[in-house]
């Protein structure tokens, strides 16, 4: 047995000194709440649709009843050149985006993509915002003040490797730190409980020592990681054990995903993503995908291998459904009745679907085609986010807000039924999406569609070489690139940008309309691409660091934190550009978007 997977007792508690110490597991006073778990009707916290990396605390890239957009009405409302460049680089609460880049964290208006605050001394990703903090992850767990950016507290491991990331639930903060499972208190950062280590006989044989290996994940009242002995759910005031599964685990994994149906973790082979009953622990499915996974509370979708993107049920056989194109990847989202995933192909396809560069929207019962945005016609790439009406992509190393119905007029379209100007309050806002199903509710299929579903669900494609889509360093890329999710990564929270769009009060230079929002000083987009990471979507391999804190982990340490509220248009050094307008119209980038529609067989170079 692999010495990583399992800690020696005398070895355990060493490095516990932070904070208020190691608190007591399985204190009686928890005992009963442990019977009752776990318990689908306790809800994690915090609301929104994105409030944190890939999500929600459940890291599952799910949304149960997000708005249904129309790929057709989609146009960039804003873009912020440098930014959200990680599979779970994003989180967005409160009209508010927060990202990492490579220069620090930085908070965005989500109406219109101008700058609240900056900080550039804290290296960390895979933002959670809850309360009055954002927290995020890389050397050491940080806490971020909301307002402005400035560090409210940071914890002092000083680990051997960086943190994959840290999960914000039923009021604490629960990171893997170098085999360790931490609750921190989220005011201070003081030490909850710690448990290094776990003692199971997973194979039947004498009981040994096995230590975590999986950043945890949150749902049904409890805290879900995985030791070397297999999947663990511990109470989270104490940590008691809840339940624990014993079965092989591989020696790459590192992430751990829930909701309230199942939990599933990156497996012990390069394509496996096996699932597990989230209230019992028991098997219940096996994924495919090179990519992170996306699941609700009945249909899992795998990333992609090099011989189909597949989905189908966590329980039961109901639905099950394989694209038939090979080599072609991306990582899904899971919002309401529809999968949307931006599809790269890497290598040649030898099924009958093709799809390469293209954002595309998938009913998520059979995976039939609802609609497909080509690069050639928006500034479309890996999805970091969905919130309220906004989808959040990286384009070219640029964090881009996608919204439907930017009129030409500098009108907002119909979706906005009271025509409410700039300041109508971004994603935060609920769309009239409460009658759209979720996912679990059985019955209420809008969108489950039988046409196309025959036609749409072909044999494996059959491929022979190429598989290079896996991320290099094994652990969760937060460049999207890779995405795959077993491998760590540093890199958001309910977007309320969904849906306000900033109103156009005039037009830009070009010709075209640029939407001001009245803070935007220039509107001049940067078009950098350098970097672009990909999204859960497996992206190209450009070469773009990893979603485990590759990406995130070398974010520089510029200059103080700057808690710049005010400028948030200011093109002062230092402040990432970005350009508000229907489509990227404001600056260079506007107008290229404007010379490849004219030439729509002309394909953009990825450098310019």
């Amino acid at each position: 047995m692999e010495e990583w997977r399992r800690r020696s007792v005398l070895a355990t508690g060493a490095a516990l000194s932070i904070g208020t110490g190691l608190a007591s597991v399985g204190a009686e006073a928890s005992e009963v709440d442990v019977d009752e778990l776990p318990d689908p009707d306790r809800d994690p916290g915090p609301d929104g649709d994105w409030p944190s990396h890939r999500g929600g605390p459940g890291h599952a890239r799910y949304i149960p009843d997000g708005h249904e957009f129309d790929g057709g009405e989609l146009e960039a409302e804003w873009s912020v050149e440098g930014a959200g460049t990680g599979a779970g680089s994003v989180a967005v609460a409160d009209d508010t985006v927060y990202t990492s880049t490579d220069d620090g964290v930085l908070a965005l208006n989500a109406t219109d993509g101008t700058v609240r605050w900056e900080n550039t001394d804290t290296e960390a990703g895979t933002p959670s915002v809850a309360g009055e903090s954002v927290y995020l992850s890389g050397s050491e767990v940080v806490a971020l003040d909301r307002s402005d950016g400035t560090v409210r507290w940071e914890s002092e491991f000083d680990p051997e490797e960086e943190i994959a990331w840290q999960t914000v639930a039923y009021g604490g903060v629960y990171a893997v730190v170098d085999g360790t499972l931490y609750a921190l208190e989220p005011d201070d950062g003081s030490v909850r409980w710690a448990k290094d280590s776990i003692t199971a006989a997973p194979h039947g044989d004498e009981e040994d020592e096995y230590e975590f290996v999986t950043a945890p994940a949150a749902a049904n009242g409890v805290i879900y990681s995985v030791t070397g002995a297999g999947p663990i759910a511990l109470e989270p005031e104490t940590g008691a054990e809840v339940w624990q599964k014993g079965t092989y685990v591989g020696s790459h994994i590192s992430t751990t995903y829930a909701t309230s149906a199942a939990i599933a973790y990156d497996g012990a082979s390069y394509e496996e993503w096996p699932l597990y009953d989230a209230q019992t622990g028991e098997p219940a499915t096996m994924a495919s995908g090179t990519r992170e996974i996306a699941f609700g509370e009945e249909i899992y979708v795998g990333g992609g291998t090099d011989y189909g993107y597949s989905g189908g049920s966590i329980h039961g056989d109901e639905y099950d459904w394989n694209l038939d194109m090979t080599y072609t990847y991306g990582q899904a989202v899971v919002s309401g009745d529809t999968v949307y995933a931006y599809f790269y192909l890497d290598g040649y396809n030898y099924g009958g679907r093709e799809y390469d560069e293209d954002l595309v929207a998938l009913n998520k019962y059979d995976g039939s085609e609802k609609w497909v945005l080509s690069r050639d016609d928006a500034p479309v790439g890996h999805v970091r986010a969905i919130s309220g009406e906004t989808i959040y992509v990286d384009h070219d190393g640029d964090l881009v807000a996608l919204r439907e119905g930017i009129a030409e007029d500098g009108e907002q379209s119909a979706d906005d039924e009271d025509g409410e100007q700039d300041d109508q309050s971004a994603d935060g806002e609920e769309d009239d999406q409460s009658d759209q199903p979720a996912d679990g509710e059985e019955g209420e299929r809008n969108d489950q569609s039988t046409d196309g579903g025959e036609d749409d669900q072909p044999a494996e494609g059959e491929g022979d070489g190429g598989n290079g889509d896996r991320p290099d360093d094994g652990t969760e890329a937060e460049n999207d690139e890779d995405d795959y999710a077993g491998e760590g990564e540093n890199g958001g929270a309910e977007s309320d940008d969904g849906g306000n769009e900033a109103v156009d009060d005039g037009t830009d230079d070009g010709g075209t309309e640029a939407v001001d929002n009245g803070t935007d000083d220039g509107g001049t987009e940067a078009s950098d691409d350098g970097g672009t990471e990909s999204d859960g979507d497996a992206a190209i391999d450009d070469g773009e660091s990893d979603e485990n804190g590759t990406d995130d982990g070398e974010r520089g340490s510029d200059d103080d934190a700057v808690a710049d509220n005010g400028d948030e248009d200011s093109g002062a050094d230092g402040t990432p550009g970005f350009t508000t307008g229907a489509g990227l119209l404001g600056g260079a980038l506007g107008l290229e978007w404007l010379r490849r529609r004219a030439d729509p067989d002309e394909r953009i170079d990825p450098d310019e």
